[in-house]
């Protein structure tokens, strides 16, 4: 996966959408190998960093 090709499209297309502020993010996973691609539009990074934060101890809490 080439992440700084998804990375730029990911961009161009949220870019179009019109939309204040969004996240994305993209995990590909093998046997060797976890890359991750995130894109944050007008959002700070503490701010995702906190949504992100909590999203992750809802994910753990519900295992």
């Amino acid at each position: 996966m080439d992440t700084t090709l998804i990375q730029k499209q990911c961009e161009e297309f949220l870019k179009g959408l019109g939309v204040p502020a969004f996240v994305v993010i993209g995990i590909q996973t093998d046997t060797d190998n976890t890359q991750m691609v995130y894109s944050l539009k007008d959002m700070p990074i503490k701010a995702f960093v906190k949504g992100m934060t909590h999203t992750l101890n809802d994910l753990v809490s519900k295992l």
